[in-house]
């Protein structure tokens, strides 16, 4: 199930309006989008018992630390608190009153046909005597008013659940195709980029799409193959746009260097000096170009210590969306259009 099928399945329960279908959907969607937060709250609607709800939460945040597990917890609960808090007090099974009422989300239905059917048997059977009748009657009409409070109550909160489950299933439809646009800007800047360098330099595409294939995969160890193959990809930019020399170069610092094979980024940096014109261009490209930086020097940290798989996807996806930006800049003067 994708996120956009897990919207249409909410929306799909609250039509034929059972709130516990779109809660569950609603905590299935959460869990899939990783919105531990709102995965809880509605973790809590189809498990109200504290146990259950710290055994099961524990399993979905223990990766997030204990301060952030804790937020999540007590968060919840308070969300919880707001749905089931009533503003009138209702009477307990021990006779106490009581304000908050503690019904799961697949219990208020069946509950709700159980005291519709009471309310029908507290009819006084057929052929009852008048005093009969009238002493049923009277230990029958307080019973009903309770019954017909605690009916409201169950319809309150079931109201409320189901407003809160439309308002998830909207904002993360909006959310959704809000990053849907983002993915399309995205996509046209990789697609120049690639069809820039598919015509001009097939090693540089070759290593971008290896590169793409890498940070797609969820395997660790992937993570770090990806920023390895994104640096070889800049290599080749590099050996592309500034081939390397063996004999010194006046930079345009007016600085004499050796730009070699292994002086890369350098290279680079030469070539956005010498080919944009705009000064807000070249910042833009030199302040992408150091974020490269960063990522090529924090994979050789790692290197060095052996622990490639200490490399997130995170950082691994980062490292290739940074590595498309910059050579977009760079292609786009190519073109003549920096």
């Amino acid at each position: 199930m994708d996120l956009m099928q897990g919207v249409s399945r909410i929306l799909e329960h609250l039509e034929n309006d059972s709130v516990e279908g779109a809660t569950m959907a609603c905590m299935r969607l959460a869990r899939l989008a990783q919105d531990h937060l709102n995965a809880a709250i509605f973790l809590r609607e189809l498990y109200p018992k504290k146990e259950e709800v710290a055994r099961t939460l524990y399993d979905d945040t223990c990766h997030l630390g204990a301060e952030a597990g804790k937020f999540v917890f007590e968060t919840s609960f308070k969300r919880w608190i707001e749905i089931h808090t009533l503003d009138y007090p209702l009477s307990s099974s021990a006779g106490e009153d009581m304000t908050v009422l503690r019904v799961a989300a697949g219990e208020i239905e069946p509950e709700l046909e159980q005291w519709k059917a009471t309310l029908v048997d507290l009819q006084p059977p057929p052929g009852l005597a008048a005093f009969d009748a009238a002493a049923f009657h009277d230990s029958a009409t307080s019973e009903r008013a309770g019954i017909r409070l605690r009916i409201t109550a169950l319809n309150t909160i079931k109201a409320r659940l189901k407003t809160r489950c439309l308002n998830y299933a909207v904002r993360m439809e909006r959310q959704l195709a809000s990053q849907d646009r983002n993915q399309q800007l995205l996509w046209s800047v990789q697609n120049d980029v690639n069809n820039h360098f598919k015509e001009h330099a097939p090693d540089v595409y070759a290593k971008m799409q290896k590169a793409s294939v890498l940070a797609a995969s969820p395997d660790a160890e992937d993570a770090a193959l990806t920023l390895t193959e994104v640096r070889r990809a800049l290599q080749s930019a590099a050996d592309h746009f500034y081939p390397p020399s063996t004999e010194p170069v006046m930079c345009s610092d007016g600085k004499e260097r050796v730009l070699g094979a292994d002086r890369y980024l350098n290279r680079l940096n030469e070539h956005l000096a010498m080919s944009l014109r705009s000064k807000a261009q070249r910042d833009l490209a030199a302040a992408e170009l150091t974020l490269l930086d960063t990522f090529m020097r924090r994979l050789n940290d790692l290197a060095s210590k052996g622990v490639h798989a200490e490399v997130t996807q995170a950082e691994a996806r980062q490292g290739l969306v940074g590595l498309f930006l910059f050579l977009s800049t760079i292609t786009r003067s190519a073109a003549g259009n920096g």
